[in-house]
């Protein structure tokens, strides 16, 4: 079975000898969402991925890990993330957003969501 993000990254980390607290306050982030990651429960994005990596002093290129697009898309509709509030701390890289920031993201992505389905149904007429 391939190596995981959360995999590689605390087999580097360890191997290197690096507490998870110092990473986490390099790359500010917090403790407990670098652990999320590591124990793969929370994704990673890219630029917080490369600023572990130069705490860390390898490569973006060999702490990344990408997931094979066949077996998972590796997105979430906004349905998805507004479904839990699990979800939506997970999208929120691992903040649990106040209640007037949260009907924000709510509004926001409302307005997104119409706007898809305006452009979606759009190009139907098209074809």
């Amino acid at each position: 079975m391939p190596e995981t993000q959360g995999q590689r990254l605390r087999r580097i980390r360890k191997e290197r000898g690096i507490k998870q607290s110092f990473i986490a306050e390099e790359a500010h982030i917090t403790q407990a969402h670098l652990s999320r990651i590591e124990n793969d429960e929370s994704g990673v994005t890219d630029n917080t991925l490369r600023a572990i990596a130069e705490v860390i002093g390898v490569p973006f290129e060999e702490l990344v890990v990408r997931k094979d697009s066949k077996k998972d898309p590796g997105f979430h509709s906004i349905d998805e993330v507004l479904s839990s509030e699990a979800a939506m701390i997970r999208f929120l890289n691992g903040e649990r957003p106040d209640k007037e920031t949260y009907e924000w993201i709510r509004r926001s992505l409302a307005v997104i969501r119409s706007e898809v389905r305006r452009r979606n149904d759009a190009m139907k007429g098209l074809y």
